[in-house]
């Protein structure tokens, strides 16, 4: 494909496609995100035509098949905008700057975004996600990149409420043993944000056969993490927001998730902060006496 787009290649191909791959084609272009998260045979229910359709596009197309037309068409999509999150991070502030009282400014930015996650929150996983954070034994949470700061803050706040919270590295040999103790009593939290590391993705892959649920929080609808997450949140941002401008809104949620869990049994979690700081207090009085 050279540097030719996903979609480039498809208006190149079409008069030379079959009416039936025609009509594949008029579909995608008009629902690429459709592509990025289902497969083949409910592209080919959408378009009208059989799963051996999308297959033989694809194949028209030069690709190998409808894998790779997913990857294209992902990659087409998270690289619309050339900008780097830093840069689009300068340039969303520097309007401010000219503003009288600009950390106003900023700050509703942050609160308009926390409160279309919130709008954006489906009750029905929301409830589901805090009831395993409550009851599974094991929480694994696994976040790279710029989605490392929101796993470190999770992690330290939920081993505060309950035990057996673990902070994956990837290293691996710590990989290695994590994937062999995972089970059925055990929940990942795995945050994914632009641009995707491929660890965590490869770690949920992994674990699919191991039948734990697994908890995706990222930003987009077509995010990798999306194939393997049997619970995903997303906190959607407009493209031209970086990723670090998503982390307010993204701590945010994290929090009412915790408060999501800890309303399953309030006296247990009093119980556990009572505990803390009693324990708190002494170390504290040991330490400096």
């Amino acid at each position: 494909m050279g540097n030719q787009t996903i979609q480039q290649l498809i208006q190149e191909k079409y008069q030379e496609l079959s009416k039936s791959q025609q009509k594949v084609a008029t579909f995608i272009l008009k629902n690429l995100q459709t592509v990025g998260v289902h497969s083949a045979s409910y592209v080919g229910e959408k378009a009208g035509v059989s799963e051996t359709t999308v297959i033989r596009f694809c194949y028209a197309l030069g690709l190998s098949g409808y894998a790779q037309l997913q990857r294209q068409v992902t990659m087409h999509l998270f690289n619309k905008g050339n900008a780097s999150s830093l840069q689009n991070y300068l340039q969303s502030k520097q309007a401010l700057f000219e503003n009288p009282r600009f950390y106003v400014k900023t700050m509703e930015k942050d609160a308009s975004r926390i409160l279309n996650m919130a709008n954006n929150i489906n009750e029905e996983d929301f409830n589901r996600a805090s009831v395993l954070l409550h009851e599974k034994k094991k929480i694994y949470i696994a976040g790279n990149g710029s989605s490392h700061l929101a796993a470190q803050w999770l992690h330290f706040t939920l081993n505060l409420l309950r035990p057996n919270v673990v902070l994956l590295n990837f290293e691996t040999s710590e990989v290695i043993r994590v994937i062999q103790e995972i089970d059925e009593d055990s929940v990942v939290i795995i945050l994914s944000f632009h641009r995707y590391f491929k660890e965590p993705i490869q770690f949920a892959a992994e674990i699919q056969e191991k039948k734990c649920e697994i908890i995706g929080i990222t930003d987009s609808q077509i995010a990798p993490i999306t194939q393997y997450a049997t619970i995903t949140f997303v906190n959607e941002q407009q493209q031209e927001v970086s990723t670090i401008d998503a982390m307010p809104a993204l701590i945010a949620f994290l929090n009412t998730l915790i408060a999501g869990m800890t309303a399953q049994n309030h006296d247990y979690y009093e119980n556990q902060r009572v505990k803390y700081d009693d324990f708190e207090n002494s170390f504290l009085a040991n330490r400096w006496s």
